[in-house]
């Protein structure tokens, strides 16, 4: 952990040296520290993340880029729509979460801020649960997360199927929730580079 503190303080004390000289240059090194900064943070809960993934029968790896994509590692982060915390959970998602998973009480917005492995274990048994109603596609089921599951509907009815949406919106360049999927698939694979969290060695569900 001391060593991605260093590798990072390092890094912004080159961004402001390059922000003298070359601004983009700048931009680009402090990008890479906090970007260094964030995979740590994440990677501070591993153990919660791992737990969370063995019991939803998920890649920890996949989980964790979740929650680096969804909220930065930040346990008590809170977006405009009310989601919350590290998986960035809705309430209804939440609620549903809790029934799955044989809770006695459905958890509040404070508890979910709160109680990091809870707020894993609940984001992690709705994504499962997302994943084996989108029939085992993990792009696509990164999509229905973010976008949700009746939005996603509507677009596939309306392109024919999500193969055809999918290259619609690919040729168009023009959607955040394709990016946000590719954008953990990405993540996923940095986290088992990274090699701190103990990933699935398989794609127990595909790509």
């Amino acid at each position: 952990m001391w060593g991605f503190a260093l590798l990072a303080a390092a890094g912004l004390a080159l961004a402001g040296w390059a922000g003298y000289h070359r601004p983009a240059i700048a931009r680009e090194v402090e990008r890479f520290a906090t970007d260094i900064l964030v995979l740590a943070r994440v990677e501070g809960y591993a153990d919660e993340i791992e737990a969370a993934a063995v019991e939803a029968g998920l890649d920890p790896c996949l989980l964790a880029a979740i929650v680096y994509s969804e909220s930065s590692g930040k346990a008590d982060a809170v977006s405009k729509v009310g989601a919350v915390g590290l998986m960035q959970l809705v309430p209804d998602a939440a609620k549903d979460a809790a029934k799955r998973l044989g809770l006695a009480e459905v958890p509040s917005r404070e508890q979910l801020v709160a109680d990091p492995l809870l707020n894993l274990r609940l984001g992690a048994s709705h994504f499962a649960w997302t994943l084996r109603h989108e029939g085992g596609d993990v792009e696509r089921a990164l999509v229905a997360y973010n976008a949700g599951r009746t939005r996603l509907a509507g677009w596939i009815r309306e392109a024919g199927s999500y193969e055809a949406w999918r290259a619609g919106r690919v040729a168009a360049g023009d959607s955040p929730t394709l990016a946000y999927a590719r954008r953990v698939l990405d993540y996923r694979r940095t986290f088992r580079e990274r090699g701190v969290l103990f990933c699935a060695p398989d794609e127990p569900h595909g790509e």
